[in-house]
C-alpha cells in the first residue's frame, strides 16, 4: 500500500514538471536577416514621393551657385515626410557664370552649397533624413574646357551616393531602382550616345523597361521630350533637338506602360500627355522664371495644366508631390507654390491618373 502511494505521488510530480515546461516555453520568433531585400508591394498601402528641378541663382553675381528660393523649397518637401525625393537636373548656375562671380568656375563649392540647401531633406554630411535622388542638367555639363572639371565635382559632392547599376560610363548618372510598387528610371541626358548629347541611352532604357516590371513605372530625365515653350535658349540642350531618338525613346514608354516621364529644363510647370504618357516639366525651384504660353507647346502633346498665358513675372516657384495608391492602381499629383506676397504654400495643379 504504501508503495502504491509512492508511485502515485512521483507520477503526479513528473505530470506536474511536464505541464509547467510545456505552457512556460516562449514560441519561437522568426528572424528576418538584416539584409535581406523587401519584397515587392502586394499591392495595398498609400505612399509618396517629391519630384523638383532647376535651382540655379538667377542673380548673376551669385556667391552661391544656388537660387535662394531652394530654402524655403527644401523646408516644405521636408514638411510633406514624402518617402523619397528626386531631383532632375541643373543643380547650379555651374558653367554659366560669369567671371564676376565669385563662384566661377568653383564647381566644387557650388555644389557644396546646393547639398547645404537641401539638407532639411537629406543631410549630405551624415546621410540622414528622407533619401535624395539627382541626375544632371546641361548646368552640370558645358563647353569642353568644363565638362571634366563639372563632372569631377558632382559625382563627388551630389552624386556621390547615387546607385552605380547604369549602363558601362554612366555610373551613378544613369540608373535605376525600385521602391515598394514602383520602379524609377532615371537617365543622364549629357552622355554622348551614338554622337549625340541630349538624348537617352536607348538599348538600356529598353532593358530596363523589361525587366523587374512593377505596377508604377516612372521615368526622369533633365530636358523634355517635347517643347513647352517657344524659347531657343530654352530648347538647347533638350531631347526635343533629336526628333528620330526622341520619337524611339518615347514609343518605348507608351509601349511598355510607363505611366509618367518627370522632367526640367524649362522653368515653370506644365503637364500634358501623348499616346498615353504624361510629360511633367516641374523645372521651377528657383532659377530664373520664363513666360509660358499654351501656343508654344509641340503639337504632339495634349495639353493640361495650365491652359492659360501665364507672364514671367506671374510665375511662382514649387515642386509636385506624388501620392501612390496601390489598393487602387492610381496615382495623384499636387502641385505646391509658393504665394511670393503671403509666403504661403498654395496647391496649384491636381490630377488623378491611373496606371497603364
Amino acid at each position: 500500500m504504501r508503495f502504491l502511494q509512492l508511485s502515485l505521488i512521483l507520477i503526479l510530480i513528473v505530470a506536474l514538471c511536464v505541464c509547467g515546461c510545456t505552457t512556460s516555453s516562449p514560441a519561437p520568433v522568426p528572424m528576418t536577416p538584416a539584409t535581406a531585400v523587401p519584397a515587392p508591394s502586394t499591392g495595398s498601402g498609400d505612399w509618396k514621393f517629391v519630384v523638383f528641378a532647376d535651382s540655379p541663382d538667377p542673380a548673376g553675381n551669385t556667391t552661391t551657385g544656388v537660387s535662394p528660393a531652394l530654402i524655403p523649397i527644401a523646408k516644405a518637401i521636408a514638411e510633406e515626410k514624402p518617402d523619397l525625393a528626386l531631383y532632375m537636373g541643373d543643380l547650379v548656375n555651374g558653367w554659366e557664370l560669369t567671371k564676376a562671380s565669385p563662384m566661377a568656375g568653383n564647381y566644387t563649392g557650388q555644389f557644396e552649397n546646393w547639398m547645404n540647401y537641401v539638407a532639411p531633406i537629406h543631410n549630405y554630411t551624415d546621410g540622414t533624413g528622407i533619401p535624395l535622388y539627382v541626375i544632371r542638367g546641361n548646368h552640370e555639363d558645358g563647353p569642353n574646357q568644363t565638362v571634366a572639371p563639372l563632372l569631377e565635382a558632382y559625382l563627388a559632392t551630389a552624386a556621390a551616393g547615387m546607385p552605380a547599376n547604369g549602363p558601362p560610363g554612366e555610373e551613378k548618372l544613369t540608373y535605376s531602382f525600385t521602391h515598394k510598387g514602383a520602379k524609377y528610371l532615371l537617365n543622364d541626358n549629357y552622355i554622348a550616345h551614338n554622337g549625340q548629347k541630349e538624348t537617352v541611352n536607348q538599348s538600356w532604357v529598353t532593358g530596363q523597361l523589361t525587366q523587374d516590371t512593377r505596377p508604377f513605372t516612372f521615368v526622369f530625365g533633365h530636358s523634355p521630350a517635347y517643347a513647352v515653350v517657344n524659347d531657343t535658349k530654352e530648347n538647347d540642350y533638350s531631347i526635343d533637338t533629336h526628333r528620330t531618338e526622341r520619337d524611339i525613346f518615347w514609343k518605348s514608354l507608351a509601349d511598355n506602360n510607363v505611366s509618367a516621364y518627370f522632367c526640367g529644363h524649362a522653368h515653370l510647370y506644365v503637364r500634358s500627355e501623348s499616346q498615353g504618357v504624361l510629360q511633367i516639366v516641374s523645372g521651377n525651384a528657383g532659377a530664373h522664371a520664363i513666360a509660358f504660353d499654351p501656343a508654344n507647346i509641340d503639337p504632339a502633346l495634349t495639353l493640361e495644366n495650365p491652359l492659360k498665358t501665364i507672364a514671367k513675372d506671374d510665375q511662382r516657384v514649387g515642386y509636385l508631390v506624388i501620392t501612390v495608391h496601390e489598393a487602387t492602381g492610381t496615382f495623384d499629383g499636387v502641385e505646391k507654390q509658393l504665394n511670393p506676397a503671403t509666403g504661403l504654400w498654395e496647391t496649384g495643379d491636381t490630377f488623378t491618373i491611373k496606371t497603364r
